[in-house]
């Protein structure tokens, strides 16, 4: 019989210039790396996008995780009212109490939101999503932070994940708080590289605060986590927006060189940021 054009093309590939046998070797020898150990847990997952919810959503991020080799992830929902968001985050938690660790959240322009943090704080939430335009879009940005905080650590809620784009007031109201946790995301500052410094470098000397890694300069990493200190940074994916898969291979290449000739982690680091300090804090 003679050859089809399939195995004449199948039979100069492998025999050409492009890939021969020990080629076909090599390409089989690539494996996906996984030398840490412990668990891997997404700091940030929004249980919407940017408010838009459809049934199945929560899981559809089970499906990324399982992929992407996470654990676990701290979920939440924001941009719609109080209530409502933490409802949602209660129900996903139920359905996946194994995968999903629960985050409230509150908009102070809605009634009974201090009420609402004692509530969650008696379910055993150990801690809440902050947007700063859900605080405050007025000069009183500060009290109302420091209201926010307060009434949640009063009802045992100590970690704060708070996007708040005012390095005086974070570093004012976290000195004030010395037995709670703060977690900034996006490297405190993912469009300002200088600005990322000053929360890199007020990291390093606040024992009780920490930077997570989404949607930030990831080719910068390298130089971040060294101003920052590797024990202040915790691996978080800001999903459903971004992939969780894309977001935690941002961390894993700096097991490589980067361009910035940093030293490269070791899978105990690695291992520390993409779960265990992280671990820490809500065990604490």
């Amino acid at each position: 019989m003679p050859a089809t054009t399939d195995s004449l093309s199948r039979r100069r590939f492998l025999a050409g210039g492009g890939l021969g046998a020990a080629g076909l070797m090599a390409a089989s020898s690539f494996k996906t790396h996984a030398g840490y150990q412990g668990q891997v847990i997404d700091a940030h997952m929004h249980l919407e996008a940017y408010g838009e919810y459809w049934p199945g959503l929560e899981d559809q991020i089970i499906e990324h995780y399982d992929f992407a080799g996470i654990d676990k992830g701290v979920v939440f929902t924001c941009w719609t009212p109080t209530r409502q968001s933490n409802d949602r985050t209660q129900a996903a938690c139920e359905k996946y109490p194994d995968r999903f660790i629960p985050f409230g959240h509150v908009r102070t322009e809605d009634p009974g939101w201090e009420k609402e943090l004692e509530r969650i704080g008696k379910m055993g939430w150990k801690g809440i999503k902050l947007h700063q335009s859900e605080i405050s879009r007025s000069p009183d940005l500060k009290e109302k932070t420091r209201k926010v905080v307060s009434t949640a650590a009063a009802s045992g809620i100590r970690i704060f994940l708070i996007h708040l784009a005012d390095i005086e007031i974070i570093n004012e109201l976290s000195g004030e708080m010395p037995n709670t946790f703060w977690i900034l995301p996006h490297m405190g500052s993912y469009k300002n590289s200088e600005e990322m410094k000053s929360y890199c470098k007020l990291a390093k000397n606040r024992t009780n605060l920490y930077l997570e890694t989404s949607n930030a300069q990831y080719y910068r990493f390298g130089q971040q986590f060294e101003w920052a200190g590797l024990d202040k940074i915790i691996f978080a994916s800001d999903g459903f927006w971004f992939s969780p898969y894309v977001e935690k291979a941002k961390i894993e290449t700096l097991q490589l060189p980067t361009p910035f000739r940093t030293r490269k982690l070791t899978d105990k680091e690695l291992g520390m940021i993409l779960g265990g300090t992280l671990k820490k804090i809500l065990e604490s």
